[in-house]
């Protein structure tokens, strides 16, 4: 039999998920190069870098819910502009820290105006890229840490609060929908919603929570959840589930 433990603050050991987008590979490979130098020295953190070619190509992964904590953008590349990779990457993701890395630098305002938090000259990213990380990592640090831990007999799993879109229910088991996929559970939505003990999830049906922070749009009858996927909310609960939400979005302003 599975074997659970209540959730708890795990601090130990934070993470960390980096994409860094251009098109010329040897700057990506530099770019990648100075980031593993920096972690090397700063073991604290689990980190994972990817690399991608083309701003069009992150987009798509966007679209379909893939989430880094930090974006190393260039500027001018093929297809879509690193202005334009912004601007979805907030309009998705506005906790997600964006720093452009560029030989490019007359696009320093609109940079900031897209919400960068930082514009890196290639010519000095030695000095200032570990800057950077250090600026973007106590930034992270502020974000919600609160970890749901399951332990079983095999192997112990780890959700971020801040990475639970939802709940679902299916017989004995319960499926938490999060941003690396989705990991089953053997227990009631009553006792997972007590472990948690949150205010941000709410019940929006009898055989479903949604996390809040991740509800995108109310209507009627449905949430939209910030991965794309839509959740029916039951006619009974609709009312308090809006004025939650609204509540919710106006302390967040």
């Amino acid at each position: 039999m599975q074997q659970m433990k209540d959730m708890k603050l795990v601090g130990q050991t934070k993470s960390c998920h980096i994409a860094i987008i251009d098109d010329m590979a040897a700057d990506a490979e530099l770019i990648r190069d100075v980031s593993n130098k920096y972690f090397e020295t700063h073991k604290g953190y689990k980190y994972e870098i990817e690399l991608y070619r083309s701003g069009g190509r992150l987009m798509e992964q966007i679209k379909e819910g893939k989430y880094y904590d930090i974006y190393l953008l260039d500027v001018e590349m093929p297809e879509e502009s690193g202005l334009e990779v912004a601007k979805e990457i907030k309009g998705r993701y506005p906790d997600a820290f964006i720093a452009f890395v560029t030989n490019h630098m007359q696009y320093a305002v609109s940079a900031y105006e897209v919400g960068a938090s930082r514009y890196i000259p290639k010519y000095q990213l030695l000095d200032k890229l570990p800057e950077a990380y250090d600026h973007l990592l106590n930034k992270l640090d502020l974000l919600d840490n609160r970890v749901y831990v399951i332990e079983r007999a095999s192997n112990i799993e780890r959700i971020l609060y801040r990475d639970i879109y939802y709940i679902t229910k299916y017989s004995k088991y319960l499926t938490i929908h999060h941003r690396y996929g989705e990991t089953k559970v053997r227990k009631t939505l009553e006792i997972i919603m007590k472990e948690l003990d949150s205010p941000e999830f709410i019940y929006i049906d009898k055989g479903c929570i949604a996390n809040m922070a991740h509800i995108t749009s109310c209507r009627k009858e449905e949430v939209v959840m910030r991965n794309g996927d839509t959740l029916k909310i039951s006619r009974p609960r609709y009312k308090q589930v809006r004025e939650c939400i609204m509540e919710y979005w106006r302390c967040e302003e």
